[in-house]
C-alpha cells in the first residue's frame, strides 16, 4: 500500500544514514537495529529489523549489504470526513503487511576522488520498488572543502487492488553540494537537491467525499476515488553546521531543510541536536526537530464546499483531488534522546527514544486524522 510505502521509504532511509559511529575505519564491521514505531490509540505500528555487513575490498574499496524486514499493523484514516456516528474521530481502515527490502552498495576512493554505487530493491503485498544511485565526491583545499554530486533513479510498480489496472512510477532525482571546514571546530554543509516523478503518485486506498443530489432534493454523500497529476517537481535546500565545543565536552549540530513542489507544498524543517561526551565511553544526545508545511493546491477536507466535480474516468487528469490528511497544512514536533555507549574499542551500543507530535493548521481537518508517536530504536555494532 502507498502509505506503507512512504512509511518505510521513510524507515530505510533512516537506517541508512543513522549509523552512530561517524568515523572512517579501515576495518568490517556489522550493525543491528531494531525499531518499534506506535502510533498513539492503536493506530499504525511498524515494528522493523535492520542488518547492515561492511566488508572492506582493500584500501580504498569498501562494499556494504543491508536487510530490512518491517511489519506494519493497525488504522489509517481513509480520507473521509467525520461522520455522524462517531464525532471524535475520522473513519479508519485496517492495515497488515510486510515488506523486505535489500540494499547493495560500493565505495571506491581514488586519491582525492570517491565513487559510491547503489542498487535496492523492495517488496510487499501491493508494491514492488527497484532503485539506484550513483554519487561522487572531490575533495579540495588539503581536505578541508569536498564537493557532492548525486543522481537517483527508482522504479515502482503498484498492484492494489482498487486499482483497475497495474501502475508504475518512475522518479529522479540529483543533488549538489559543498562541505567547508570553518576552522578547528566548525563544519557547514549545504546542498540543493531537484526531483522529477511520473507515472501513478496517489493512494490507491484513499478517498474523497462529496454530497451529491441523486434525485430531486435527496442527497447521499458518495465516495471517490483521490485524484493527483501523474507527474510532480520538487526542489530542496539544505543546509547544516557542526561545532565542537571543547570546554563542554560537546558538539551542536544544527540543520534546516527548505522544500517545494509544483503542487503548493513548501515545508520548512529544524533540528538541533547536542552531543554530550559522558567521560571517555559514552554520548548522550538530546534533540529537537520542528517540521511545518503549506497544504498542497489539490487538498480538500471533502469536496462540499468546493466546485469539483469528481469523475472515476478522468483518472491523472484535472480537476485534482485528495483528502490524505498528509498533504494539508500542518506541523510536526519530534523531541528525542539517544544514549551512545562505546564497550570497547570494537563493539558499540545504542538506544534512542523519540516522540513525534503531527497537528492540524488549516482550522478545518477534524484533529482525529492526525496522530503521534513514540519511536524506539535499539542497536549496535561491532568492528571486526
Amino acid at each position: 500500500m502507498h502509505l506503507r510505502s512512504r512509511i518505510y521509504s521513510l524507515l530505510l532511509a533512516f537506517y541508512l544514514i543513522s549509523s552512530t559511529a561517524k568515523l572512517i575505519r579501515a576495518e568490517d564491521s556489522l550493525t543491528y537495529k531494531y525499531e518499534d514505531y506506535q502510533e498513539d490509540n492503536d493506530r499504525i505500528r511498524v515494528v522493523a529489523h535492520y542488518l547492515r555487513v561492511e566488508k572492506d575490498l582493500g584500501v580504498n574499496t569498501k562494499l556494504g549489504v543491508v536487510g530490512l524486514v518491517d511489519t506494519i499493523t493497525g488504522s489509517t484514516p481513509t480520507g473521509e470526513p467525520i461522520q455522524e456516528d462517531d464525532l471524535n474521530q475520522v473513519p479508519l481502515e485496517t492495515l497488515e503487511d510486510r515488506r523486505k527490502s535489500v540494499v547493495v552498495d560500493l565505495d571506491h576512493k581514488r586519491k582525492d576522488h570517491s565513487f559510491s554505487f547503489e542498487l535496492s530493491y523492495s517488496d510487499e503485498s501491493d508494491y514492488e520498488s527497484k532503485g539506484g544511485v550513483v554519487g561522487y565526491k572531490r575533495e579540495l583545499n588539503k581536505n578541508n572543502t569536498t564537493l557532492q554530486l548525486g543522481y537517483s533513479l527508482l522504479e515502482d510498480d503498484l498492484t492494489a487492488p482498487t486499482l483497475r489496472d497495474p501502475e508504475a512510477k518512475t522518479s529522479h532525482d540529483l543533488y549538489a553540494g559543498v562541505s567547508q571546514v570553518i576552522d578547528s571546530s566548525t563544519v557547514l554543509t549545504t546542498n540543493i537537491s531537484y526531483g522529477k516523478e511520473n507515472g501513478y503518485l496517489g493512494d490507491p486506498y484513499k478517498a474523497v467525499q462529496k454530497t451529491i443530489e441523486i434525485l430531486p432534493d435527496f442527497f447521499l454523500p458518495i465516495l471517490f476515488p483521490e485524484n493527483r497529476p501523474r507527474s510532480r517537481e520538487k526542489w530542496i535546500f539544505f543546509s547544516e553546521i557542526q561545532r565542537d565545543i571543547p570546554n563542554a565536552n560537546a558538539s551542536l549540530q544544527g540543520s534546516y531543510r527548505y522544500f517545494s513542489d509544483d503542487a503548493g507544498i513548501n515545508s520548512h524543517t529544524w533540528n538541533l541536536e547536542w552531543f554530550q561526551k559522558l567521560g571517555d565511553h559514552v554520548i548522550l544526545r538530546p534533540v529537537y526537530r520542528y517540521y511545518r508545511q503549506s497544504a498542497s493546491d489539490y487538498y480538500f477536507y471533502d469536496l462540499d464546499t468546493s466546485n469539483v466535480i469528481p469523475d472515476r474516468s478522468n483518472a491523472g487528469n484535472a480537476p485534482f483531488y485528495s483528502s490524505d490528511h498528509r498533504l494539508s497544512k500542518m506541523e510536526t514536533n519530534t523531541y528525542g534522546l539517544k544514549l551512545i555507549w562505546f564497550i570497547n574499542d570494537d563493539l558499540e551500543f545504542n538506544v534512542k527514544f523519540n516522540r513525534y507530535e503531527m497537528k492540524g493548521l488549516d482550522g478545518i481537518t477534524h484533529f482525529s486524522a492526525y496522530s503521534d508517536a513514540d519511536i524506539l530504536t535499539v542497536g549496535g555494532r561491532w568492528w571486526f
